[in-house]
């Protein structure tokens, strides 16, 4: 059986309260549980203790009379559905009572059984779908209004009320009270699109603010339309209005966020070019400084090209550290995990300070807790980074005294260890208002430290970017003439899955030899060590300068490969990519392409791939990885091979050489590899034999003991005094235009630097040896005779 539906009367009339009861008592369908009340008051009292479905209201009782009945009693509960009850001459008010909300209004003298549960049925549905309808603008945000054209009298669902915080009693009663709460600013506009509406008919749109007291602004839209009666006349309008205040917030967020993104995208963009064209231009600059730093000098020309290189190096690292930072926020910097000694990290902070610092008189204090396990696993590079920051900081700021490294075990289980490092200094302190901003990018403490040595104020940003990235919090203690102090915990793993030994690239010249490969490249520097590279493996190398030459190299020829550079004049490699792939025929649209960036970004990457090209390399380029993609990508099918040959080389006339024409050679028709190259020694040097002569003396009297220190400390793994040897040797093969080994050189300096693939490095040194002692004979042939 259903449950009884609550119905609350309040009639003082005992007779009609008697028929009433009566009437619910002879339905048979439905059961109802009847609650009477003589007076208003008594009705309230009854409403508010007793649980109620609908209510039957009378509206002339002892303590109220006519319309204000209802309409105080509604303004108190106007969620419950409300019948009026009225005598045969008080219709109007009972329409009147529909008009502000009552349900339905009967006549007592029209009443039945039937027609008052029906009565009772439909206002209890109309009213549960009124909440529906309630619950839903409340969610919208959004309320409708109806205005009488005749009367301008306009009513407004309670929503609109709340849309525009309006208290009991500030309802609008007409269009102009509307138009009144509206933004001052935007009533004009709301004027006139309503005039039109008017005089036109149709509907409208408009959106407008809300401006309340305390200046905070409201958005909303105001829409509607106009009705008409049996004659085709305006009689209504009709319409909603919407808060669309958090949509508007939500548009604004998205398009500050697109502009914050395009922004961030351009700024990326601009330091990935501004970085390129900086360090193009400052490599050979240090280079070649370092190079005549090692020739004799007079004291002014070494004081020049000291403060040269100084310079140089200066804007190296603001270069360095701009980039670092962007990295950093844009989210594109990685952490790497392998093993590696805490020791070793100590020792190659204190060899890259200790100059510095005693410069200055200072003292370097390292100390490492005995505790901490041998073999931590992490991010060795940017730990180093962190501390070199933090060390440089210090000597910055310092000028006697010393300077105190710390680490110590804080907390160790089977998986992992967290450690405590702190980097403290006798130096001139921080101000305690100060201590806030200092990790805030470009951030410096103003004081003649930093006006004399410069610097871009992001090292700090850094090291707290770093340290945060990695899970870990720096803090700061200072006190000025005292000193300050740095601290910060990292956690470290103890375990690593360890990965099967990293295979050597054995570079098979007979596997590339014949390819047919167009390098396009504006650089020249970059395409005389590729060709040479390339050549010598066999490879038929060709040159365009730039996207528009590399399209008219490919109309005249179908190549094996095409190595792009993507930065280039005229048209750069995504724009040569892109034209082949879209406008040149098979096969010259499929050629393999790999790209050669040098942006100092990640992404670009997905770029090459996205514009049509098979692969990418990054600059500067690994002979292992180079030789690797070629196998992988170069058309093998339509190499202009001999039938039957291995060819070994390509030589210097452009003939190729296969393995059976080298292998009938004599000692005395066989080729002699030229090693070495005197034309940099003698430009630089103004053709002046006797300083050609000296620098090849002391080249031929140094080396070969700094070959076998390069050798003892290979074999003891003195990885870090390896590093400088080798970093020494650099320069002085430069000198020589020794340039078969220098990206060999370039290797051995990456793997130190980075505390990987140690067991490359043998077969690296020895290439070295072989070749540095195989240049020896030629440069004795070559010494200008007296």
């Amino acid at each position: 059986m259903e449950n009884k539906i609550r119905i609350l009367l309040i009639e003082d009339n005992p007779a009609d309260a008697r028929l009433i009861h009566e009437y619910l008592r002879q339905v048979t369908h439905q059961r109802y549980h009847l609650v009477t009340a003589d007076t208003l008051k008594k009705g309230r009292e009854t409403l508010l203790t007793t649980k109620t479905d609908i209510i039957l209201l009378d509206l002339n009782l002892p303590d109220s009379m006519g319309f204000d009945t209802f309409e105080n009693f509604y303004s108190e509960f106007p969620l419950y559905p409300i019948v009026v009850l009225t005598s045969q001459n008080d219709e109007k008010l009972g329409l009147r009572a529909v008009k502000s909300g009552a349900q339905d209004f009967v006549s007592k003298d029209d009443l039945t059984p039937k027609y008052l549960t029906r009565v009772i049925r439909y206002a209890i549905e109309r009213t549960q779908l009124q909440r529906n309808l309630y619950q839903a603008q409340q969610l919208a945000k959004i309320g409708n209004w109806d205005i009488n054209l005749d009367t301008n009298e306009m009513t407004c669902s309670p929503i609109i009320y709340e849309i525009f915080e309006k208290k009991q009693g500030e309802e609008f009663k007409t269009l102009q009270d509307y138009l009144v709460s509206v933004h001052p600013e935007d009533q004009e506009e709301v004027a006139r699109k309503l005039k039109k509406v008017f005089e036109d008919g149709g509907s409208f749109e408009v959106d407008h603010r809300i401006l309340f007291s305390d200046h905070r602004i409201k958005h909303a839209v105001f829409q509607g339309k106009t009705q008409t009666d049996n004659n085709n006349q305006p009689e209504r309008l009709v319409g909603s209005v919407q808060d669309i205040t958090e949509r508007k917030q939500i548009e604004d967020l998205k398009q500050t966020n697109e502009l914050n993104i395009r922004a961030i995208q351009l700024r990326q963009e601009f330091l990935a070019k501004t970085s390129h064209e900086i360090r193009t231009p400052l490599n050979p600059i240090l280079l070649l400084t370092t190079i005549l730093l090692d020739s004799s000098l007079s004291s002014t020309q070494r004081e020049q090209l000291e403060a040269i290189k100084s310079a140089g190096e200066t804007l190296l690292a603001v270069v360095n550290d701009i980039l670092d930072l962007s990295k950093i926020e844009a989210g594109k910097i990685d952490f790497s995990h392998h093993g590696f000694n805490l020791r070793q990290v100590f020792d190659h902070v204190e060899d890259m300070m200790e100059l510095s610092a005693n410069g200055k008189g200072l003292k370097l204090i390292f100390n490492l807790d005995p505790r901490i396990p041998d073999r931590l696993v992490g991010d060795n590079v940017r730990l180093t980074q962190i501390l070199l920051n933090l060390v440089g900081n210090a000597v910055k700021f310092t000028h006697k005294g010393e300077i105190t490294i710390e680490a110590k075990l804080k907390k160790q289980t089977k998986e992992d260890a967290k450690i405590y490092f702190k980097v403290s200094d006798t130096g001139i302190g921080i101000p305690q208002d100060k201590l806030k901003v200092i990790f805030e990018s470009f951030q410096q403490i103003e004081n003649e430290d930093n006006r004399r040595q410069g610097g871009t104020g992001l090292g700090l940003t850094i090291v707290r970017q770093l340290v945060k990235l990695q899970g870990g919090n720096i803090n700061v203690t200072s006190m000025v003439g005292v000193g300050s102090a740095f601290d910060f915990e990292l956690r470290f793993d103890l375990t690593l899955q360890e990965e099967g030994p990293k295979q050597d690239v054995v570079i098979d010249k007979s596997k590339v030899a014949g390819i047919e490969i167009l390098l396009v490249e504006d650089n020249p520097l970059n395409q005389m060590v590729t060709k040479k590279l390339l050549s010598d493996w066999g490879i038929d190398i060709q040159i365009a300068n730039n996207g528009k030459e590399c399209i008219e190299n490919l109309r005249a020829k179908n190549y094996d490969l095409i190595l792009m550079d993507v930065q280039m004049p005229e048209m750069n490699g995504y724009e040569a990519t892109r034209y082949i792939r879209e406008q040149m025929e098979p096969p010259l649209r499929d050629v393999p392409i790999i790209a050669l960036t040098a942006n100092a970004f990640t992404g670009s990457d997905d770029e090459c791939l996205r514009v049509g090209m098979n692969d990418y390399l990054s600059k500067p380029i690994e002979i292992d990885t180079l030789y690797t993609k070629i196998l992988q990508h170069a058309r093998t099918g339509k190499r202009k091979l001999d039938a039957g040959k291995d060819f070994l080389y390509v030589n210097g006339n452009g003939t190729k050489i296969s393995r059976e024409e080298e292998s009938q050679k004599t000692p005395e028709n066989m080729p002699i590899k030229q090693h070495t190259d005197l034309s940099y020694l003698q430009q630089i040097s103004g053709g002046d034999e006797t300083i050609i002569r000296k620098t090849i003396e002391k080249f031929l009297e140094t080396t070969p003991e700094m070959l076998e220190k390069m050798s003892l400390q290979l074999d003891e793994g003195a990885y870090e005094e390896l590093g400088r040897t080798v970093h020494k040797l650099k320069s002085s093969v430069a000198f020589m235009g020794i340039t078969s080994i220098k990206e060999t050189i370039l290797e051995v300096e990456k793997i130190i630097k980075t505390h990987s693939d140690f067991p490359l490095l043998p077969r690296l040194i020895g290439k070295i040896r072989e070749v540095i002692e195989q240049s020896f004979a030629e440069l004795e042939k070559s010494l200008p005779t007296h």
